[in-house]
């Protein structure tokens, strides 16, 4: 069985109306993604307001490509698992929030539904059919993919946006207006399957791409992100 299908709970954080006072953030990363850098500013601007970060050891551009040539999405989803669980262990957050980026947003929010954290960040989350989970993630056809990202889909169909369905904390949604990888479509799947969320917050990075190649469109999204999770923390919903 896999993972995305049943996982012990551990108990729900509680969000206090004073603010949070040992808040965590995972961050993970996209598959082609070169952003250690902008994780390393978020991290070092976070744990100054007292937050721990942890960047999961999802494949990103640094990996060997005979080593991302054997991963399936099995794979990363435990991956994903361990690293979630490791930050809570190691540091016994009162309030967790996950932040993915294009396929790690899409490991994000399959973890969405597995555990009850507080706060769900995803820019760019890719989506991709059910079909030929075991496959290396590589080997996926990537003209269907493409295709299946060109149209709306539901909870009932996807286990991703299903596992959204399920999330009951505060999430933000930010997707590049100019994304030739995940194009508006994803992002209006993921929008309509958080239905049961306390809150959703969207926002269009003007003009920016799927990877945030110009400082300005990282300046940006590092802004919101920032203020959107100091307001998180602090009881502002």
């Amino acid at each position: 069985m896999s993972l995305a299908h049943g996982s012990a709970r551990p108990a729900a954080p509680l969000l206090r109306p004073d603010g949070i006072q040992r808040p965590a953030l995972l961050v993970l990363p996209g598959w082609d993604d070169h952003g250690k850098a902008q994780f390393d500013l978020l991290d070092q601007d976070l744990s100054a307001q007292g937050w721990h970060c942890r960047r999961g050891n999802l494949p990103d551009a640094s990996w060997p490509a005979a080593d991302r040539a054997r991963v399936n999405r099995e794979d990363t989803l435990r991956q994903t698992l361990r690293d979630y669980q490791l930050l809570h262990a190691q540091e016994r957050p009162d309030a967790v929030g996950v932040l993915g980026f294009s396929y790690g947003g899409y490991m994000a929010a399959l973890l969405a539904g597995m555990y009850p954290f507080d706060w769900l960040v995803l820019r760019s989350p890719a989506i991709y059919p059910d079909a030929d989970w075991m496959l290396p993630k590589e080997d996926l056809e990537r003209r269907k993919v493409n295709a299946y990202r060109h149209t709306v889909h539901t909870p009932e169909g996807n286990r991703a946006l299903a596992a959204c369905a399920a999330f009951k904390g505060d999430v933000l949604l930010v997707q590049s207006e100019h994304d030739q990888v995940v194009p508006r479509p994803v992002i209006d799947s993921y929008a309509w399957a958080f239905g049961n969320a306390r809150s959703l917050v969207r926002h269009m990075l003007l003009e920016a791409d799927h990877a945030l190649s110009q400082a300005r469109w990282r300046d940006t999204y590092h802004a919101i992100v920032m203020d959107w999770l100091r307001e998180r923390r602090y009881g502002g919903r």
